[in-house]
Parts: C-alpha cells; sequence; structure tokens
C-alpha cells in the first residue's frame, strides 16, 4: 500500500473516533506536523509509529496495510448519519469484511455456491412475492424467522453486531468474495430494529443491486421485502384471528413480539397489509409499546438476539473450532469473535497435541 492510502486510511479511522489531529498525536507520540504529512502521504510511517497509531485507534495493524474492499453495496439508516458515524461503520465494516475474506482464504468459512438470487422488487406486490419465495426456499412457512443471523448465513452473509452509538447508520453491506459478504449492524439499537437492518441487508445482499444515489425507491422496496419477509401476509391474518376483538395497538403489538420487529416498521407493514387505517397508522407513529404493554398480552421480549457485541453463529462456531483444531491461536479467535467471548478461559479446551502438529512447525 502506498503512503497516500495508508495516510488516508489513519485519518479514516482517526475521524471515526472522532479524534482531532493533536489528540492522536500526543497519544501516540508523535509530533502533530508529522501526522498531518501522514495523513497527506507525504512522510512514511515507521514501523514502531503506525504499531502506535494502531493502538490509539484501536484498529488491528492488518487493517492499515491491507487492499482496500469493494465498494460498500448497502448502508442503511432510518435516521440521517454523519459523517464521523457513516466512517466508523465503514471502517468497522471493512475491519469485518477483512476478517471474512481471511477465514474464506483459510478455509475456516465457506462462500455458498450457487446461492439463489433474484431481481429488486419494484412494488410491494413483488416485495411480498419474493419475500414468499425466500421463505419456500427455507421451508419456514409464515413462522418467525428466529435466527436471522444464521438464516442469512445459509445465503452466504455473515453479519457482525457491533455498538456504533446513538445517530448513526444502521448497517451496511460488502461482497467479499463470490458467494460471500459481510454485513455490519448497529448493535446499539433495539432487538427489533436490529432484525430489521440485517433483514434489509439480506435483501441487498439476495438482489445483489448497488447502492447508488437512485436508489430511493429501490431502498423503500427492500424495506418493504424486510417486513414481509419477517411478518408474512398469513401469519399476521393468523394472529388477528386468533385473537379477535383485539385495538388495533394491541394487534400490532402483538405482531412486533411474535416477529421481533420494529414499531415504526411493523405499523408501516400493517399499513401495506391494510390490517391498520391511516388514522391508527398515525396515532401510533412515535408512540413505542412499554414493555408493560408486550406483558399484558403474555409477549416475553428475546432483546438477546443480535446483541453486541457479536458475530453471527455459523461464523462463531467456525472461528471456535479452528482454534480447537489448533489452527488458530486464542488471541486471534477472541479477536476474530469481537468481544462476544471475555478471554481465554470462555474458550473451549485445545485437542491434544500430535505428532503431525510438531512436523508442521
Amino acid at each position: 500500500m502506498d503512503g497516500k492510502a495508508l495516510g488516508a486510511r489513519i485519518a479514516a479511522a482517526r475521524t471515526s473516533l472522532e479524534l482531532t489531529q493533536d489528540n492522536l498525536a500526543n497519544r501516540a507520540g508523535i509530533e502533530r506536523t508529522a501526522l498531518v504529512r501522514i495523513e497527506k502521504g507525504e512522510r512514511k510511517v515507521s514501523a514502531v509509529e503506525l504499531v502506535s497509531l494502531a493502538a490509539v485507534l484501536e484498529t488491528p495493524l492488518a487493517w492499515f496495510v491491507r487492499d482496500p474492499l469493494p465498494t460498500v453495496v448497502s448502508r442503511r439508516s432510518e435516521a440521517v448519519p454523519t459523517h464521523e458515524v457513516t466512517a466508523r461503520l465503514d471502517r468497522e465494516l471493512e475491519l469485518f469484511a477483512g476478517d471474512v475474506a481471511t477465514l474464506v482464504s483459510r478455509n475456516v468459512i465457506e462462500p455458498v455456491a450457487d446461492r439463489p438470487t433474484w431481481s429488486t422488487p419494484r412494488s410491494h406486490a413483488e416485495s411480498e412475492r419474493l419475500a414468499g419465495e425466500v421463505r419456500r426456499h427455507l421451508s419456514a412457512g409464515s413462522d418467525p424467522l428466529l435466527d436471522l443471523g444464521r438464516v442469512a448465513e445459509t445465503f452466504g452473509l455473515y453479519s457482525c453486531s457491533l455498538p456504533l452509538g446513538a445517530g448513526g447508520a444502521d448497517g451496511a453491506l460488502v461482497e467479499v468474495a463470490e458467494g460471500c459478504g459481510a454485513a455490519v449492524i448497529d448493535g446499539d439499537t433495539r432487538s427489533g430494529r436490529r432484525r430489521m437492518s440485517l433483514a434489509h441487508e439480506l435483501g441487498h445482499w439476495l438482489f445483489g443491486d448497488v447502492y447508488d444515489a437512485t436508489a430511493g425507491d429501490a431502498e423503500r422496496m427492500v424495506n418493504s421485502f424486510a417486513a414481509y419477509l419477517l411478518a408474512p401476509r398469513a401469519g399476521v391474518a393468523k394472529l388477528r384471528q386468533d385473537h379477535p376483538g383485539e385495538s388495533a395497538r394491541d394487534r400490532a403489538i402483538r405482531v412486533a413480539g411474535t416477529y421481533r420487529m420494529s414499531w415504526s416498521a411493523v405499523i408501516l407493514h400493517l399499513r401495506n397489509l391494510s390490517e391498520i387505517t391511516e388514522d391508527d397508522y398515525r396515532s401510533m407513529e412515535g408512540r413505542v409499546p412499554v414493555p408493560g404493554e408486550f406483558a399484558k398480552l403474555a409477549i416475553v421480549l428475546d432483546t438477546d438476539e443480535l446483541r453486541p457485541p457479536s458475530v453471527s453463529p455459523g461464523m462463531a462456531a467456525a472461528i471456535v473450532a479452528a482454534y480447537v483444531d489448533r489452527r488458530m491461536t486464542a488471541a486471534r479467535a477472541l479477536e476474530l469473535l469481537r468481544g462476544s467471548l471475555a478471554d481465554e478461559g470462555e474458550l473451549p479446551p485445545q485437542r491434544d497435541e500430535t505428532a503431525t502438529d510438531f512436523a508442521s512447525l
């Protein structure tokens, strides 16, 4: 990697952590003028300086010298993210995607060959039809998809939930290799919104569409697909039939709790399904249910799914298996697991060493 590209990465990492050049220079023990020149690509970075900068920036050293990944395919947000927060998400995405690429290259995880793909829907009706096809592919019927990370992995999409702070983008996706993608979602949001974010990124992955300035309608249709994927029409109708006489709000709360969706997504979805009226929608918009409203309906909320920090279950299992098989050190396994395990003591024991292990040294 040339000096200009390396300097740009240092600047991007600094920006994502909201550090000034003075802050970073002081903490890394480098003159500010030297850091300015490094970020501009006008001055080489010594190995000692790069190690110090990586430590302050809380970033693996390999990220600074790794080849850049392809352009981000999707970046989802229910709000307008600031440049700093977007930069942080993009950095985390590149770090995670690099991990996924490394695991693929070392045969720890595998891409999905001949994975099914669909064209981006252009209407709510198409979104519903495609969501139904995906559910049939999964043999899911109209039941809730309760382990969305594992569902995404069946299509080659590995995910990571990280605490990214309030007010940022909810998720982003990049293609790592043929049949293999990486998605990062903001774990600081509520469980239902985390699931909606991953379902949205899965939609982009299945449709293979690019994220560009003309994608406004496409983004709405991908959101519609995600809602139909999480809460199919037949399942929503059955809930209404099984619990007749409920108010529109209780009906919406039941759908949100059963299918584990965010409140904003649920009421918009129910309006599109004509399960609630426009007036119902307006009266419920912004009035997020409190836990007691779910308890009143005997609904137990699951807030653990996609809780940060975590990586998708198949990926986590593959990393731990590689450690147990002595193909990976404890330090590397813990780093790849992104803090979902606290320390080496939470890893299972490794297999006994054999003569083959010593012969490979």
